[in-house]
Parts: C-alpha cells; sequence; structure tokens
C-alpha cells in the first residue's frame, strides 16, 4: 500500500513540477562574468579614456570672481615638462568679453584630480579652494573672434619621469599626453565623445553623434562669470551630446580618441543642440599664435588678407558610392578683387580652385576650406593658387608681406 502511495504521489509532483518549470516559475539568472577585456574593448570606453589623457580642467580666478572651463593638451614635452593648451576664449576673459582683459589667475587640472571649487574661508569670504595636481597656466594669446585661446604650463609634474606621469618604473606610457588630432572631418551621423568641466564639478564626458558637418552660427557669448555678452560669428560642427557650463573649451573627440573640435556652445545658448570649432580652425590658430611667438614677427593672431570676396555658389550633396556617404560641395566664386590677389591675377566671376604650400596640394570642395587655409600662410610665405576663368584653368605663385596682414582680436 505504501509502494501504491509513494507511486501514487510521484504522478501528481512530478508532471506539476515539469509544467510550472515549463511556465519559467523560479527561474534563476546567472549573470555573465565580466572581463577586463570585455570592459576595455565596450563601445567607446578605450576612446573615451584615451581622449581623458588629454584633457583639463580650467579654473580661473577675475575680477568679476571664479569661473570654470576646460582645455586640450595641444602639445607636451616629457624632458622640459613644457606644455600648450587650447581652451575658449571666454572661459579665460576677466569681466566683459570684449574687454580683452584675461584672467588674473589660471589653474589646470588633470582627470582624476582633487579638484578646485568654489568654498569659504575662516573669516566667511568666498574663496577658491585648489585642490591638487595643480598646473598654473601662462596666457599665451587668442582671438576672441574666433573665441579660440592658447595657454602654456611649464610643471614638474608633466615629466615623463615624474611619479604622476609613470605608472611604475618599468611603465613606457605616460598618463597625460598630447591630444591625437584627428585627419580628417567628422561625417553626418557619426560618433563623438565631449569632454569638459560641467558646473564647477571635474571632467566627465557624454556621447551624442554629428548633425551637421559645418555650419556658420552667431552667439551671444560671454566670460564663464559675467552677465554681460557680446555676439560672435563662426564657423562649427553641430552635435547632439548634452554639455553644460564648464564644457566650454574642452574636447571633442571621435571614436578612435582623436580630437575633432573644441565645444564652445551649449544646448542652453542654442535651443536644443551644441556646437564646437573644427579642431583645423583650432590647430591653425594656435600654430598661428605659436609662430608669431617664436619669429617676434607678431603678437596674437594674424590673417592673410588676400583681398578677396568670395561666397559660396552651387552648393549639392554628392553621394559617395564606394563609402556610403553624402558630400556636401560648393564652389568657391570671386565677388570683388583687389590687393594680393588682385595683384596674381583673379578678377570677380573666377572659381578658386585649390592652392599650394610646402609641397602640399589643397583642393577645396567647400567654401570655408579656403578661409582655413588662409590662416597658415605666414608672412614671408610663398604660396601657389589655381582658379578658373573664361580661358581655363590658371596659376599664380605669390609671396606675402606683413603688409597684407590684419590682426583678430
Amino acid at each position: 500500500m505504501k509502494k501504491f502511495q509513494k507511486f501514487l504521489l510521484a504522478l501528481i509532483i512530478v508532471p506539476c513540477a515539469l509544467f510550472f518549470c515549463g511556465c519559467n516559475v523560479q527561474t534563476q539568472y546567472h549573470s555573465p562574468t565580466i572581463t577586463e577585456e570585455v570592459v576595455i574593448n565596450s563601445d567607446l570606453t578605450q576612446a573615451a579614456n584615451e581622449a581623458m589623457r588629454s584633457t583639463v580642467a580650467i579654473f580661473t580666478e577675475t575680477s568679476d570672481g571664479y569661473a570654470a572651463g576646460a582645455g586640450v593638451i595641444y602639445s607636451l614635452n616629457g624632458e622640459t615638462g613644457e606644455a600648450y593648451i587650447i581652451t575658449n576664449y571666454h572661459v579665460v576673459v576677466d569681466g566683459n568679453y570684449s574687454s580683452k582683459r584675461i584672467a588674473s589667475t589660471i589653474y589646470a587640472q588633470p582627470y582624476g584630480s582633487e579638484y578646485c571649487y568654489i568654498g569659504t574661508n575662516g573669516f566667511g569670504m568666498t574663496v577658491l579652494i585648489t585642490g591638487n595636481n595643480l598646473l598654473t597656466c601662462e596666457y599665451v594669446g587668442g582671438s576672441s573672434a574666433y573665441d579660440i585661446a592658447l595657454l602654456r604650463v611649464q610643471d614638474d609634474l608633466l615629466k615623463s619621469d615624474s611619479a604622476y606621469q609613470k605608472a611604475s618604473e618599468e611603465s613606457t606610457e605616460t598618463t597625460l599626453k598630447a591630444a591625437s588630432i584627428a585627419s580628417s572631418t567628422p561625417k553626418l551621423g557619426s560618433t563623438v565623445i565631449a569632454i569638459g568641466n560641467p558646473n564647477f564639478e571635474g571632467l566627465s564626458a557624454t556621447r551624442g553623434i554629428i548633425s551637421v558637418e559645418s555650419e556658420n552660427i552667431t552667439v551671444d557669448v560671454s566670460s564663464e562669470n559675467s552677465l554681460s555678452t557680446e555676439t560672435v560669428q563662426y564657423r562649427a560642427i553641430r552635435f547632439d551630446a548634452a554639455i553644460n557650463g564648464g564644457n566650454s573649451g574642452g574636447g571633442l573627440f571621435n571614436e578612435k580618441g582623436e580630437l575633432v573640435g573644441i565645444p564652445s556652445a551649449s544646448a542652453e545658448e542654442l535651443e536644443d543642440y551644441s556646437s564646437a570649432i573644427p579642431v583645423n580652425v583650432a590647430v591653425a590658430i594656435a600654430e598661428n599664435i605659436l609662430h608669431g611667438k617664436s619669429t617676434g614677427t607678431y603678437d596674437g593672431l594674424y590673417r592673410l588678407n588676400c583681398g578677396l570676396t568670395y561666397e559660396a555658389q552651387n552648393s549639392k550633396a554628392v553621394y559617395d558610392e564606394a563609402t556610403g556617404l553624402l558630400q556636401i560641395k560648393d564652389d568657391i566664386i570671386v565677388t570683388a578683387s583687389n590687393g594680393l590677389l588682385y595683384s596674381a591675377g583673379i578678377r570677380v566671376g573666377d572659381k578658386i580652385v585649390s592652392v599650394e604650400k610646402d609641397g602640399v596640394n589643397t583642393e577645396f570642395s567647400r567654401s570655408y576650406e579656403f578661409d582655413d587655409f588662409l590662416l597658415t600662410v605666414y608672412p614671408g610665405q610663398t604660396f601657389s593658387i589655381t582658379w578658373v576663368n573664361g580661358d581655363g584653368y590658371q596659376k599664380a605663385s605669390v609671396t606675402t608681406t606683413s603688409n597684407y596682414y590684419r590682426i583678430v582680436s
């Protein structure tokens, strides 16, 4: 009888157990093991960490109080501990944007530092609490019109053999490094990482995509701690990553961790999108300022006044089957001509095609590319320019003199 009861009980229990198992009752989930390799190779992780090595938080003390921003290490000499940092002009300006006064004190701090913050001292006065890994910056030069400034740092902490820079005696790689500059412009829809110092809280990263590769925008700018504003116009990359006050001057990086732009305006200013100054413009300005300093020929940013007025015409999108990308192209048409390039033979109605300098030939597909080129030509240099008119292709060699330059303040 007992055997029959056990058999009957088994007939009831086993089918029920199978039924409930089939209904996923009390299913136990086992999470996968996350290895270091999986983490490092995950989406954008390595790029963000690589980009962070060349980004610094910036804090300033001015006549109006304290402000925060960010910057990107453009060059770094590990032997001497000297570095140059690119940031926005409005990050380091003192008071009114148009005053052209620079903050009395400018600090930079790398990722992971005990960041500066605003606090009070024993007398109840508002002061800047400075934290550690503090790098004192010197203003080298800049342009309010382009909203780009160049800073210099000289510090033992930046030397390759410093305790901060080397993880161990055997290590050959340093913690901080100069940013890797992208060789091509970011394309529509490509992923970007914005790194900055939002709201005085230290360095952080956000992700987005490129919404517009290049556009001219008008922005009301001010110093980071001033209510007064000034309107400036410049060419920018539009992207949708979230940035806030303090992101200004930091880096916009691609999926390889390469620098593609300098974030300059947030969604708060532009209504639902953010903008960055293209890296080739920022680098051209930095090199221009350094050239003037090193040669003693000028102080600040000087741009070649070629004597032409020109505009983009016949703009259209061209689909590239090989890459699967849409590329906008336009013609550079001269609308007024005088001065340097008038002497070379260029007239109204001519189409600018290309330039060649230092053995490098650059063919133009967008009108702004000629604008960018003019920032890279220094007094006394020679370049050749090619254009098209009713008689076909024309080419002339041009040598510049200081008379054809103007300061871009």
